[in-house]
């Protein structure tokens, strides 16, 4: 079997791609390489004979070459919440090339596409646990573009007969993962600052259980048309979390907790002050909403539908993690 992986050279489309070229598929993957984990993880792709594109999904004829022959497709890509991007740069990556992409794939053949969405796409305001069947009211640009994409995929799979499945990843964490570092990195320091009290949660997924997740949605003719929220089999909080990493690397946690809302429009006005200068702003709010939100997951649907069942709890997918930043040198 071909595939092509959009966003193919990030933590995850790279774990997707190499999972792929395991089993013996011919693997094509697109991605612009901004960073050096990405042209890293493009070096190992290209080892383990994964054909690798530079550039964007943006570009119509070089993802119509990436699609030749092609049978399956995971789409990955996307403008994620950093500062300084306009909200125009959203909609032309999130949604307006996600169509493109459907055509594009539908012209060449394509049987399955597995479109990877965002938990963000739900919004923040949601209720706990949350399921595939709860009521999205995305906020930010991010999750307003996600939400979009997903609406425009249902829609397209209904018109003209094509079948789509959608993945709503969790928190996802794991090796070749970077934002995870920082917060190993500050807490070994005993640097890494607690905002609020800590006890929002977060709902993790090792990138092993990810991979998976999404091998089983392109496989399985009952996830045509559906929605699949991927996640670990119990949230965390965030001083929990923080308290585990701790311990592992033998760091500390800042006994001074800051308060949220004070931090939190500081981070506004910060971003605000350096977006017309063009700096990107050490404190921005996409960064406290770590302490923020709080999200917990029904993965009921894809344990039925799918057979999806985690295999890694967060103490051994923490572990695995660290080992891996000490074995590359990160940590």
């Amino acid at each position: 079997m071909r595939v092509f992986i959009t966003g193919g050279t990030g933590f995850l489309g790279t774990h997707l791609a190499l999972e792929h070229a395991n089993r013996g598929d011919q693997v094509v993957v697109l991605s612009k390489e901004a960073t050096s984990a990405e042209k890293e993880n493009a070096g190992d792709l290209e080892v383990a004979g994964v054909c690798v594109y530079q550039g964007s999904i943006t570009d119509e004829e070089l993802t119509a070459t990436c699609l030749q022959g092609v049978e399956r497709v995971y789409h990955i890509a996307a403008v994620m919440r950093e500062a300084n991007i306009p909200d125009k740069v959203f909609w032309e990556v999130n949604v307006d090339a996600t169509r493109r992409l459907l055509d594009l794939s539908r012209e060449a053949g394509v049987k399955r596409f597995v479109y990877c969405s965002s938990i963000g796409a739900m919004g923040k305001s949601i209720q706990k646990p949350a399921d595939e069947s709860s009521a999205c009211k995305p906020e930010d640009i991010y999750q307003v573009t996600k939400r979009a994409a997903e609406e425009i995929c249902l829609e397209y799979g209904k018109t003209h007969n094509f079948p789509i499945s959608i993945v709503r990843p969790a928190d996802v964490y794991g090796p070749r993962d970077r934002r995870l570092l920082k917060m190993f990195k500050g807490i070994r320091k005993g640097r890494f600052p607690l905002i609020g009290n800590g006890m929002n949660e977060h709902h993790m997924v090792y990138i092993d259980d990810m991979v998976q997740a999404f091998l089983l949605v392109g496989e399985s003719e009952e996830a045509v048309g559906e929605i699949f929220i991927i996640a670990g089999e119990q949230p965390v909080s965030v001083k929990t979390l923080m308290e585990f990493i701790a311990k592992e690397t033998k760091g500390s946690i800042p006994r001074i907790q800051l308060p949220l809302k004070p931090v939190y429009d500081l981070a506004v006005v910060v971003e605000k002050v350096c977006q017309p200068i063009g700096i990107q702003p050490p404190l921005y709010p996409r960064r406290v909403d770590f302490f923020r939100s709080d999200y917990a997951f029904d993965i009921t649907k894809a344990k039925q539908v799918l057979g999806y069942q985690p295999r890694f709890d967060l103490s051994s997918g923490l572990r695995k993690t660290l080992e891996y930043y000490q074995q590359s040198n990160l940590l």
